[in-house]
């Protein structure tokens, strides 16, 4: 029996919720998740180191001699003239010469961190390569084995470059010289091969820590020398420092200035500290307050000279700073430059507990807004946290717009003092032990990169909803969350809820969603969550994550070998089977600190080899699941009873899993890691700062569902596939086998040269193709060969793209490529015009019902929208034609500026609809135009476009294509201002300009006769929580025929009025996804009306009556009697 357009079904309805923003630095749609305060307010932190100078610091503890930079140690294994690298938080080692991550010196050219290493000796930054064959140099990532190609990092960005000219920004594209003066053209940093961040050391560095030999050094000089160290390490900075006053708290000895300037000053006073008195932490910090706010000095007051006799007569005496001060004595602080949303840092350094130290007791309690009737704790230094807790809550500038606080990191320094981790804990900061000058090095270099990561800060959401990833099944709805961290690892997880009268329900059967913010109730459980446990806005709580089996219980798979039975031989990920891989498999090189690959495998089953939970067992379960960030989820009934369907569903994560997971009970049936994404996991298992978001499988998922005997049961030569590309995770597309739910087998992958990112989610159809290796159904999937990275940079590509940008056919069951078009003289359909990237989903029609496609449309990035005819029984060569029906971008124009450079990433919305002005029946192409890999570019003015296509059912030869009259924003119909427009037969449909700053970053949907489609507003860093905004999403709802108001009152409604007639603001902040509309199913028992429940529109989970009360009926393109 042959398959029939309805049994070859991709189930899903996508829909994704982000909330918050950040600055336009990141190369992909998570600068909305993320805050970038180097990008969004350059100001440079302000850090105030306050060092122990009590008597102890002068006890001597053993140690190697701190690093120095200008000695050669030339007796080391490593080479002093190469740099080595790693991925991973585990120092190279060059013992017995096989370390081959280096780069020579003269190849490195990121000034940035030849500048640090010298004071450090480490580096961590984004970083490239300049490599290649032949022509086809270009930037990438760093390779084993290559010790000449250049390496630049990110934070040399516009700064430094090949150091000879003006030449400051590595070039994008290929055989071009490697630096340019044009920041436009600019390889796009956290894009493609410019994501992945490298720690890189100074051979001589590591030859100091492998030949030094320990010796006895008092405390205070190892802090001086490392201090110093570190001090001609950095720059960009605002340093001060303090110190104790003998026994009675402290005193700023230099005020905080930026370092660049008055660096040879912070370090005499460096140099000059001596040890003496006791060990005043809480007076110290609380004398900090008291500079931090400008308020009189205390234990710090300036003393000035007053024996007239004396040369020094006026002088400040001892070492404290007159800068530090607005006058003389008695002294009052002149507070640090705090600009808006500066960043401030107190860095303590302690090796003794509090001595003499009970002044603070009552002299924080007059702080302004203290809180507190009396600190906590007891004994000397018991208000040493309350400060620190104080300075980081309670706005410490009455003239800076917004709450300035203070974040306290805490070392101490040969011993592990519990008031110092409070101190640091409470305040949001970081505590460290350190013992000698090795692990202080080490110490105050990590506290320094969290404090200057060039990088990304999170800020993270309450809760980002993934609906995407939303599906229904039945009256079933399983949302897949995520939640943004500063990490490699971002958290995930599927939960499931209901839906019951239109509205989403939970576990208690009581509404989910908050109204007042488009997202769930606190008070909210989701189904598979234990009854007591609230998941509400929680990801990491309820939900799939927690019902993972046991590790040694989990079934983990990979495809390791020649074997399609992902249960079978070495496609095993077992501790048992560690033998059936390699070291190359995961990344790792043998090094000495490295994870072996049995522990790495222990820990992708979910085991916490590493006790990530802290409760002293290495051998438990991890309940931890990654991020579908943009991966739809899948789910499929596989029983044919509606009270027992056997729904299994599919999901994906940027951790590199596929998860199947049991639909009634949330416990996780098999998970599988494709090959390529073993290396990610020791960076996964180690969980370190990422600058970018990692990615792995972040396609959506496609199943197909081929029921041939049509009797609702999956049984005897019926099969179900899953589809699915990785979008930013990669170029390669997957099919799986899932027939049998419990045994998956790997169908097929496919990638080829002109495939860029497998961004386009698979459409499965049936084309009448004349092709002896076609499967038997002639079945094939249509996918836009993807996205290229090129478009990451804001300015429109001078040259075509080199990848993405053609159409693809592959063969269901195979994954051969049996049809291409793209503008190689090779493809099957050459079209000179196909010159930008297809990323978007391709539409389909099949107009007859004969379960052939006849028609297909296309967008590529660039906004040329192609029209293509799909003819019957043909050959590859002649079963197309097609060209581009309409330029709504700036590909295609002549000098096409900043406003006319519209992108599109979405798929064409098709549907048809009567004009009763014309009398005649025509098919709509909806198109929104926005920038999706930088949503807060606003620089082009969007708009959404209704183009009319004429010729509904008639299709059209090459020669017609290629004579085609291309339609421009010129001869669309504006509507926007505008009521009871009247579209003319020479206009060529209709156009909605969006208010300013608005774009279109999902497609949008037909309905009734409706188009819905959403509008996104970014807005910019506010002042008052120094942070992004989530932006704002309008859901607009228009006439397909002419874009008016959906309205009663269009007779009356005046212009001015019409475009808030179209619009409904949503509650939800981030990218809002397509609208979508459900069919729920009735309750049972049932009855009257409650048995015909009416279809909801839902945008992410704000739902809402779409207004259509009959049942739906599956009807086909040509009824009606048209023609």
């Amino acid at each position: 029996m042959k398959i029939q357009s309805h049994k070859i079904i991709s189930i899903g309805a996508s829909l994704l919720v982000t909330m918050v923003a950040g600055a336009p630095a990141i190369a992909d749609d998570t600068e909305l998740l993320l805050v970038d305060p180097n990008n969004t307010i350059a100001t440079p932190p302000n850090i105030m180191f306050i060092l122990d100078t009590s008597g102890s610091m002068g006890d001597p503890v053993t140690t190697i001699k701190p690093y120095d930079s200008n000695f050669d140690y030339a007796t080391g294994s490593c080479d002093t003239d190469k740099f080595y690298w790693t991925t991973l938080p585990v120092e190279p080692s060059c013992a017995g010469g096989t370390n081959t991550q280096f780069v020579n010196e003269a190849a490195f050219v990121c000034d940035d961190a030849t500048l640090r290493m010298t004071g450090i000796g480490a580096y961590t930054d984004v970083m490239v390569q300049y490599r290649g064959v032949d022509d086809d140099d270009r930037w990438q990532q760093l390779e084993i084995g290559n010790a000449t190609g250049l390496v630049e990092c990110k934070n040399d960005s516009g700064t430094h470059g090949n150091g000879t000219t003006g030449d400051v920004y590595a070039q994008a594209g290929t055989g071009n010289n490697e630096f340019t003066s044009d920041p436009d053209a600019e390889i796009a940093w956290g894009s493609g091969d410019a994501t992945q961040a490298y720690t890189v050391y100074d051979g001589n560095y590591l030859n100091w820590k492998e030949v030094s030999v320990p010796t006895s050094l008092p405390k205070i000089d190892i802090m001086k020398d490392v201090t110093r160290n570190l001090m001609n390490a950095i720059e960009d900075v605002n340093v001060g420092v303090m110190r104790f006053t003998g026994s009675d708290g402290g005193r700023v000895i230099h005020a905080i200035s930026p370092l660049n300037d008055d660096r040879a000053a912070i370090l005499a006073k460096i140099n000059g500290l001596a040890d003496g008195g006791a060990t005043p932490l809480a007076e110290a910090l609380y004398e900090s307050a008291l500079y931090w706010r400008g308020l009189g000095a205390d234990y710090g007051n300036l003393q000035l000279e007053t024996d007239t006799a004396s040369p020094d007569f006026g002088m400040p005496i001892g070492d404290i700073d007159p800068k530090a001060f607005v006058g003389e004595a008695p002294g009052t602080y002149q507070s640090p430059t705090m600009p808006v949303c500066t960043r401030n840092f107190n860095v303590l350094l302690s090796d003794g507990r509090p001595v003499d130290d009970a002044g603070a007791q009552t002299k924080a309690l007059d702080l302004p807004d203290f809180g507190p009737a009396a600190c906590d704790g007891t004994g000397d230094g018991r208000c040493l946290d309350d400060i620190s807790e104080y300075l980081s809550t309670v706005d410490i500038s009455s003239t800076t717009e917004g709450d300035q606080v203070v974040t306290t990191h805490t070392i101490g320094f040969d011993i592990d003092l519990p008031i110092l981790e409070s101190t640091a804990s409470r305040s949001g900061g970081d505590y460290y032990q350190a013992q000698n000058a090795e692990s202080l090095t080490t110490v105050l270099m990590r506290i320094i990169e969290n404090i200057l990561d060039k990088g990304l800060s999170f800020t993270a959401p309450a809760v980002a909803v993934n609906t995407f990833n939303r599906t229904q099944n039945l009256n079933d709805l399983y949302i897949s969350t995520f939640l943004p961290k500063a990490d490699v690892h971002w958290p995930g997880n599927l939960k499931k809820y209901t839906i019951s009268g239109g509205v989403i329900k939970d576990d208690k059967n009581e509404d989910a969603v908050d109204p007042d913010t488009g997202f769930f109730k606190e008070s909210t459980r989701s189904i598979w969550t234990p009854v007591g446990t609230n998941d509400g806005i929680d990801v990491t709580l309820g939900g799939a994550a927690n019902k993972l089996p046991l590790s040694d219980n989990r079934k983990l798979y990979t495809n390791n070998g020649s074997f399609s039975d992902l249960t079978a031989g070495n496609n095993d990920l077992t501790p048992s089977n560690v033998s059936a891989f390699t070291d190359a498999n995961f990344g790792l090189t043998g090094a000495p600190g490295e994870p072996t690959r049995e522990n790495v495998i222990r820990w992708a089953r979910g085991q916490d080899v590493l006790d990530d939970n802290a409760n002293g067992e290495t051998t438990d379960t991890r309940y931890v699941m990654g991020d579908p960030l943009h991966s739809q989820p899948a789910a499929v009934a596989y029983g044919s009873d509606p009270d027992d369907p056997d729904v299994v569903v599919f999901t994906a994560t940027n951790d590199g899993y596929f998860h199947a997971i049991d639909g009634d009970t949330g416990v996780e049936l098999w998970s599988f890691i494709p090959k390529q994404f073993l290396p990610n996991l020791p960076a996964l298992m180690f969980n370190g700062k990422s600058t970018y978001k990692q990615y792995g499988i972040d396609g959506d998922i496609v199943p197909v569902v081929a029921d041939l005997d049509d009797n609702g049961i999956i049984d005897g030569d019926d099969f179900i596939y899953v589809i699915f590309g990785l979008r930013r995770g990669g170029n390669t597309y997957y099919a799986l086998d899932v027939t049998d739910k419990d045994s998956p087998e790997l169908l097929w992958t496919a990638s080829y040269p002109e495939f860029g990112q497998s961004w386009s989610k698979p459409v499965v159809a049936r084309v009448d193709l004349d092709h002896n290796s076609l499967n038997d159904q002639k079945a094939v999937v249509i996918i836009g060969e993807g996205y290229d990275t090129v478009h990451d940079t804001a300015a429109l590509p001078s040259t075509a793209d080199n990848v993405g940008a053609g159409i693809s056919m592959l063969d269901l069951m195979t994954g051969e490529r049996l049809w291409r078009a793209g503008r190689a003289d090779d493809a099957n359909l050459t079209l000179s015009t196909m010159t930008r990237a297809i990323p978007s989903q391709i539409r389909v029609i099949d107009f007859s019902g004969d379960g052939f496609i006849d028609r297909m449309y296309a967008v590529d990035v660039g906004g040329q929208l192609f029209r293509f005819d799909v003819y019957r029984d043909q050959t590859a060569d002649n079963l197309v034609t097609g060209g581009v029906i309409a330029r709504f971008g700036g590909e295609g124009v002549a000098s096409a500026g900043a406003t006319d450079t519209r992108r599109f990433y979405s798929a064409p919305d098709v549907s048809i609809f009567t004009d009763q002005v014309l009398n005649r029946r025509l098919l709509a192409i909806g198109i929104g135009s926005g920038y999706r890999a930088h949503p807060l570019d606003t620089s082009a003015t969007d708009v959404y476009y209704s183009l009319r296509d004429p010729d509904l059912f008639a299709k059209l030869n090459q020669d017609a294509y290629d004579n085609y009259t291309i339609a421009l924003d010129g001869n669309m119909t504006e509507v926007s201002g505008q009521v009871n427009t009247v579209i003319t037969n020479t206009s060529r449909g209709w156009k909605f300009t969006l208010p300013a700053d608005q774009m279109v970053l999902s497609a949008s949907a037909t309905f009734d006769n409706s188009v819905y489609f959403i509008g996104y507003k970014p807005n910019v860093a506010s002042a008052s929580t120094c942070q992004v905004d989530p932006g704002d999403n309008f859901l607009y709802r228009v006439n397909v025929a002419n874009g008016d108001p959906v309205a009663n009152n269009l007779d009356t409604m005046t212009p001015g009025e019409s475009n808030a007639a179209r619009t409904t603001a949503l509650q939800q902040g981030g990218i809002a996804p397509t609208p979508t509309f459900l069919f729920p199913g009735a309750p049972d028992p049932c009855t009257g009306a409650e048995c015909s429940p009416p279809p909801i529109g839902c945008v992410g989970v704000e739902c809402f009556s779409p207004g259509f009360t009959n049942n739906p009926v599956r009807t086909l393109w040509t009824q009606d009697g048209i023609e």
